[in-house]
């Protein structure tokens, strides 16, 4: 029992944190884009590109270290080498290096996954807490508690006996919170992570 709340509590970690770095990841992509394409026939527009790049990067190490601690492993990306003698030429080796659209596909699949998922995360364990402890504060909703549309909790018997609905829904939330955590991890590690070689037959 108690490695399962541990566990449960690991994975709303990881998703109350995602939550939180997803709107990091939204406001970096979308604003690297428009600034990058508003100021791409300028010449001021090559550095914004570049320090676009280096953004992606500081805010998927985030996330590495994210699905790093879910996972027990050790999440890296692997960069090429981005210097160059000219601002062209290291342009040019930032936007081939693999990994750099491989952080962008993350941060703007994650702006999605990770708001959606960390928002479900929290909405489910609030829902299990607020009602385990109905009976407590039940007296405290406007029309003497809360409508669950078959019934109205409006007494302490009736608040306590829908306080046994949080049973059935905390198995779904443990079932849903290691789902939503292990699939956002998963992707992490795969985009995020050294892209794997095929070996040859």
């Amino acid at each position: 029992m108690n490695s399962l709340l541990a566990r449960s509590a690991r994975e709303t970690a990881y998703l109350t944190a995602g939550l939180l770095t997803s709107i990091v990841a939204f406001a970096v992509w979308v604003a690297a884009v428009t600034l990058s394409l508003s100021l791409a026939v300028f010449i001021v527009g090559l550095p914004v590109m570049l320090a676009s790049a280096v953004v992606f990067r500081w805010t998927a190490e985030l996330d590495r270290r994210n699905a790093s601690f879910l996972l027990g492993r050790r999440v890296r990306g692997r960069y090429q080498d981005h210097r160059a003698d000219t601002l062209l030429g290291r342009l040019r080796a930032t936007f081939a290096d693999r990994q750099t659209w491989r952080d962008f596909g993350w941060l703007s699949v994650h702006s999605i996954v990770g708001f959606t998922f960390g928002t479900i995360a929290l909405t489910l364990v609030a829902s299990v807490i607020g009602l385990a402890t109905l009976p407590i504060w039940y007296w405290a909703i406007p029309d003497g508690g809360p409508d669950f549309g078959l019934w109205h909790a409006g007494s302490l018997p009736l608040a306590v006996a829908s306080a046994f609905l949080a049973i059935p829904l905390a198995g779904i939330t443990v079932l849903a919170l290691r789902w939503m955590a292990w699939t956002e991890a998963l992707i992490a590690a795969s985009l995020l992570g050294p892209v794997r070689r095929r070996i040859a037959a």
